[in-house]
């Protein structure tokens, strides 16, 4: 059996509204980006399409048919929406490898119309072999306005035993049209035992120190932390905290960090650091008990615009590192005359 690990509260809601025969034909999977929706939805669809499933259970079986022509992408009741390759190159690529293997600059900005108009032959015709037709769409945030709008026709409509399942990491946004038809499940931040428990089953090798790292980093959210990965994270957190706590009055602290990040194959590194700085200094504000400090407050506004205006700019890395690290060691003095 494959369950889902974590939002237990979802999980109720969701096989509540299952076994009382209320389920909704459009639910909005509402939360920040990372905290599994689309693996929710992923389980949601299974735990649909699976003619054996236990109202009680959201776990479903590994060997049943739905399972398999799921895996396979070959389930005759299900469609995944998601943006696809941006050019013939990538679609190319897509072919060959499948959508997972295009990375974030080869994929197109939208989810085209043309996508959403494509699932009326699915509508046309009775479920073939389950009881539901689900339809995901991941992200519901990328549908270009016509495709939005094509959308609200068959959430007004909604074909008979079809559930549309949408992941939204901003569902303010979303044309109040599209809420007011859904019903919107929101996600919370999971646990630290449920993020070690998920990162240590989606990383082969990882030590106790970087778990940890990865943990505080991924704030709740198994997608951020698993972006770094690679980065060594622990090592930069280490030496990030040593600056916070201690400062740096001899700059031999920063100029490491900045050495460690300025040749071009840390570029993955650097880009990690670049992300993770400003939460790590807000994480040392609040803990600290400085977040009143106006000062130190500023100092993260700092590092914030920097870190965000690296790249665009095309700053010099070491420079730009060790610029953070400065503004790192000003919240040590701040909070010792706090």
């Amino acid at each position: 059996m494959t369950s889902f690990l974590g939002h237990e509260k979802q999980q109720q809601v969701f096989l509540n509204s299952f076994a009382k025969g209320t389920l909704h034909h459009a639910w909005i999977l509402a939360g920040r980006k990372g905290l599994g929706k689309a693996g929710f939805a992923g389980q949601a669809a299974q735990f649909l399409l699976d003619s054996h499933n236990d109202p009680k259970d959201f776990s479903v079986g590994e060997d049943n048919q739905a399972a398999s022509l799921l895996t396979a992408g070959s389930h005759p009741d299900f469609r995944l929406i998601r943006r696809g390759a941006k050019g013939d190159k990538e679609e190319k690529k897509a072919r060959d490898g499948g959508v997972d293997v295009l990375e974030e600059h080869e994929l197109a900005r939208n989810i085209k119309i043309a996508q959403i108009r494509g699932l009326q032959p699915l509508f046309a015709t009775q479920p073939a072999i389950s009881t539901y037709r689900v339809v995901v769409i991941d992200a519901i945030d990328d549908l270009e306005r016509g495709g939005a709008n094509a959308l609200l026709k068959n959430l007004e409509e909604p074909p008979k035993n079809t559930v549309f399942l949408m992941v939204s990491h901003a569902p303010e946004r979303l044309l109040p049209t599209i809420r007011s038809r859904c019903q919107i499940l929101r996600f919370d931040p999971l646990t630290d035992d449920q993020m070690g428990t998920i990162l240590s089953q989606k990383i082969s090798r990882v030590d106790h120190s970087e778990l940890q790292a990865l943990i505080t980093a991924g704030e709740g959210s198994p997608g951020q932390a698993l972006q770094y990965v690679d980065a060594g994270l622990g090592e930069l957190e280490q030496i990030a905290n040593d600056i916070m706590r201690g400062g740096d009055r001899n700059n031999i602290l920063k100029s490491d960090l900045a050495r460690k990040l300025s040749l071009k194959a840390a570029t993955p590194r650097y880009r990690a650091f670049l992300a993770r700085a400003p939460s790590m200094m807000a994480q040392y504000i609040k803990a600290s008990n400085s977040a009143k400090n106006i000062a130190a407050v500023e100092k993260w506004r700092e590092a914030t615009y920097l870190a965000a205006m690296a790249g665009p700019k095309a700053l010099d890395n070491q420079a730009v590192v060790f610029q953070l690290g400065t503004l790192m060691a000003s919240l040590a003095e701040h909070n010792h005359r706090a």
